[in-house]
This record gives C-alpha cells, structure tokens and sequence, in this order.
C-alpha cells in the first residue's frame, strides 16, 4: 500500500504524544459536544424530551460498544503489521475490518429500530418521557449503518497516524448536526425526530467526507482480494483481540443502564440531574481520552517493532498526563457546574443536585483516565482477556454492590450511585496498573 501523506515525515513510532493525543482529545471534545448540542435543543423541547433521550445514552452506547472495540483491534493489528514492515497486510485488515464493522453496524440498527419500545419500557420509562425516548432509538437504529462506516474510517486513520482527519471529520459531523438540528426544529417543527434525524444524516455526511480523505491520503482502494486475505491473516487476531476488549466496555455500559433503571425508581428529579450532570461529566474525559488512545496506537506500532521497553515507558508518560488532565478539567466543571447547568435548566434543585454529582466526579476522573490508557495498551499489545474479566467481574459485584448499598442502604440515592462508580473506577485502575507493571502483556503480539 502506498505510503500515506501525512503532516509529518516521521514514522508513527517515532512520534510525539502529544502530536497524536491533542487531535484526539480534540476530536473527542467536538464528538461530546454533539450530544450536549442535542441535550440543549431537547431541553428547548421539554425536559421529558431531554430526560428519555438522555436515560437512552447508556444503552446506545452499549450497542456502539462492539463498533468501536472491534475497530479498536482493528486499529491494533493494522499498527502491528505496519510496525513489522507489512503493509499489505495492513490494507488487507482494513478491507475486512469495513465489511466486518457494516455488517455489525447494520444488525445493531435492526435491534434498535425493532426493540425500540420494549428496551425503554425495561429501563422503566413511562409517558412522555418513553415516547422520546424509543422515537431517538429508533431513528438512530436506521442510520447505523454509516455510523459503521464512520467508525471503521477513524480506526484506520488512526492507525497511520493521521489522527488530526478525524478531528476534521467531528468538525463537519458537529457544524452538520447544528445547521440541522436549527432547521428541523425551528422551520420543520419536528422535535425530538428532528434531534435525531440530524444525527443520522450528520453521521452519512462525514462518512462521504472520510471516504475521500482515505482515498486521496494513503490511497486506499480495498479488493476482493483485500477481503480474502484480510479473512486469512486478520481475523484470527481481530477476534482475539477484539471480543475479549469489547466484554468489559459493554459489561461497563450494561452497568450504566442498570444503575440508570435504578435512577428511574428514584423520580424525574434525580433523573433529570444525572442526565445534566452526565452531559458535563463528559468534558474531562477529553484530557483522559487523547493521551490514552495515542498510547494504543504507538503501543500497537512498537510491539509490532518489537520495541516493548519502549512501549511501556511511552505508557506510562500518557498515563500521568491523562490522570493530571483529567483531574484539573474535573475540577473546573465542578466549580463552574452551577452556572453551566443553567444552561440545561432553571430548576435550583436539579441544579444544586447536579453540582454535588459532578463534585463526585472530580474524585472518579483520575481513576477513569488511568483506565482508559492501561486498557487501551493492554489490548493493544494483545493482552485483552485479564482487564475484560477484572472489569466486568468487579463491575457486577463490587461496583454495584457498593452503588446500591450507598443508594438504598444509607438512603445517599444518586450521589450513592455515583460514589459506588467511583470506588469501582480507582479499584479497577489499580488492578490494571498491577497488570502492566507485572510485564504479562509482553510477547503477546501479533507473531506473523
């Protein structure tokens, strides 16, 4: 495969990370003002509007988890392979990474589009607030499909390097998102359908614009032949990395949606609140985020050299930028939540309640980021069993035992399920530091 243009000569190995991170932290600050944007117009709607769409965020994204895991392994085979000298193998892996992600693009939006009804009602959403809710699911169920596509074209970018066309590719996606979201509201009356049907068409606009981008960038033109070898020489690793990675993202997801029904028991005040503070809850996940995904990359690249001293000490130079970063940014939200809540709301009690979640929060963050870089390598570098089964397995036992003892048993409601997350996350970043530091995931590469 012809070798990409890129903003810069050096080899993904040799890069920066923070030549890598900031165009993902970016990418990832425009990604989440998406769904704050649409917060913002359902709250001109109602707050029903605003409460079921948000109470569908965690499930969406549970549904979204196998998307990005697989491309995420995607991702890390196609690095290896391009660390170890063999491109065409690479192009091979991308050809059926697309076909792969399309068609679990395309059966998700199937589930969502038919399971619309009964997955809101099982949250325990009712009236108003489920009509919203199933209508979002399942227009969003019908544009899954490009959502794939999307999602197969960020993975392989960033396993060149190019991190920085993906953040052109939010741009377009969000200003996209805004325009429509405007005019379907404000001329077209449409409401919560409107919301979501300028997301899906937003979603088919970028996937055009990327499909360019990779044609004219590395000169990406996949085969048959592509998918032949790619089933071959991809999948088996694909698989090996990809389904034990996608276990403990959608297991966390599950969670959010089981501690959301539990949320739904405790009335529209405490739901509402989450739903707010959730939308703000997402700004220091930016500073986590970048640094993490740059460290999956330049693991993948280095293990496939066979650099893996290298990748350890890169990782653990992301690490302690994500964890800082997060920090500092998850204290400024809380300081400044009072008056960015009233941007959502006028209410003073789900303002008050969403200030003391999101303080909360500043103590998770840290934790949260230091998970996002170690799982991100640990996969990378082929090690995707041990924080898959550490992470679902604390999840359902420790983290929701402590989310409801807090809640139901000292009666703390919403702040003892957002304390129960919060000793889960730092738990689990230290059983994953322990993980990286015992050196386990060497020699788990690609061997081709």
């Amino acid at each position: 495969m012809p070798k990409p243009l890129s903003s810069s000569s050096l080899p993904v190995t040799e890069r920066s990370l923070f030549s890598l991170a900031w165009p993902v932290s970016m990418t990832l600050a425009v990604g989440i003002s998406q769904p704050a944007m649409d917060m913002w117009f359902l709250a001109r709607v109602s707050d029903a509007a605003a409460a079921g769409v948000g109470a569908m965020i965690p499930v969406f994204g549970a549904l979204m988890i196998l998307l990005n895991t697989m491309g995420q392994a995607g991702s890390s085979v196609a690095g290896q392979f391009l660390g170890a000298k063999k491109r065409r193998l690479a192009k091979a892996t991308y050809a059926f990474l697309q076909a792969l992600l399309i068609g679990i693009g395309i059966i998700l939006g199937l589930v969502m589009v038919t399971l619309s009804g009964p997955i809101t009602r099982a949250m325990g959403l009712q009236g108003e607030i489920q009509v919203h809710g199933a209508m979002f699911l399942k227009v969003l169920g019908c544009g899954m499909g490009a959502r794939a596509l999307w999602t197969s074209m960020i993975n392989i970018l960033a396993s060149q390097g190019l991190t920085s066309w993906n953040l052109w590719g939010s741009v377009v996606a969000l200003g996209t998102n805004a325009i429509l979201n405007f005019t379907f509201l404000r001329w077209f009356q449409l409401g919560t359908y409107g919301v979501a049907l300028a997301t899906v068409f937003s979603w088919a606009i970028v996937s055009f614009v990327l499909l360019v981008v990779l044609s004219r960038k590395i000169r990406y033109h996949p085969h048959w032949i592509d998918l032949k070898i790619g089933y071959r020489k991809a999948l088996s690793p694909l698989v090996r990395i990809g389904l034990p990675a996608s276990v403990e993202p959608i297991s966390f997801q599950m969670f959010q949606v089981v501690l959301g029904s539990q949320i739904v028991r405790l009335g529209s005040l405490p739901l509402t609140a989450r739903v707010y503070a959730a939308t703000l809850a997402n700004i220091p996940v930016i500073f986590s985020y970048g640094p993490g995904f740059a460290a999956q990359i330049l693991t993948a690249h280095l293990v496939g050299a066979g650099q893996e001293d290298e990748a350890d000490r890169r990782l653990k130079h992301a690490t302690r930028w994500a964890c800082l970063g997060a920090l500092v940014c998850a204290v400024l939200v809380a300081l400044t939540a009072r008056w960015t809540l009233e941007v959502f709301t006028k209410d003073l009690a789900v303002i008050a309640l969403g200030v003391h979640l999101l303080w909360i929060d500043a103590i998770l963050q840290p934790a949260k980021a230091a998970n996002i870089a170690l799982t991100f390598s640990l996969r990378s570098a082929g090690d995707s069993k041990f924080p898959a089964m550490v992470g679902t397995t604390l999840m359902w036992t420790l983290g929701l035992g402590l989310a409801w003892a807090f809640c139901f048993g000292l009666k703390w409601g919403v702040v003892g399920i957002w304390t129960g997350m919060a000793c889960d996350e730092w738990i689990r970043a230290g059983i994953n530091q322990w993980r990286w530091t015992s050196g386990r995931w060497r020699g788990k590469g690609i061997r081709k």
